[in-house]
């Protein structure tokens, strides 16, 4: 039947990250350095994509992130490809994400002010003047 829901993907994020997590589920899944290797292990990143839910993962997934790592990253590829992450820190992460769609959490992060550019020029200046007096 060509509408009996076979192959239907739901776009429901928590089905989506589900997804990923069983892709990257062992450390013989995962990968660094590229999106899919050629035998045909994932990063992070690359399991998002494989399941189609860039747009809809990849907010929590950076929230997830700077939470379990205690550090924030702007893109996910940059903390897979970390030398210090390890695959159950991958695995935490997408535990973390989980644990916010769950709870039906938003993804924005309260950051700090934007820095003005009369701020950031008194802080070159400063560091510079104490680089040369130094």
């Amino acid at each position: 039947m060509p509408f009996d829901g076979v192959g239907f993907v739901s776009n429901d994020p928590l089905h989506k990250i589900d997804a990923v997590i069983d892709l990257l589920s062992t450390p013989d899944k995962w990968c660094k350095g590229a999106l899919r290797s050629h035998d045909g292990r994932y990063c992070i990143r690359g399991a998002v994509r494989a399941v189609d839910a860039v747009d809809v993962l990849e907010p929590m997934i950076l929230r997830a992130i700077g939470e379990v790592a205690g550090k924030r990253f702007r893109r996910i590829e940059s903390f897979n490809d970390h030398p210090n992450t390890s695959h159950d820190q991958v695995i935490a992460v997408l535990h973390r994400a989980r644990e916010h769609i769950c709870a039906g959490a938003s993804a924005v992060v309260v950051e700090r002010p934007a820095a003005t550019a009369a701020s950031r020029v008194a802080a070159w200046r400063g560091a510079l003047l104490g680089w040369i007096a130094g």
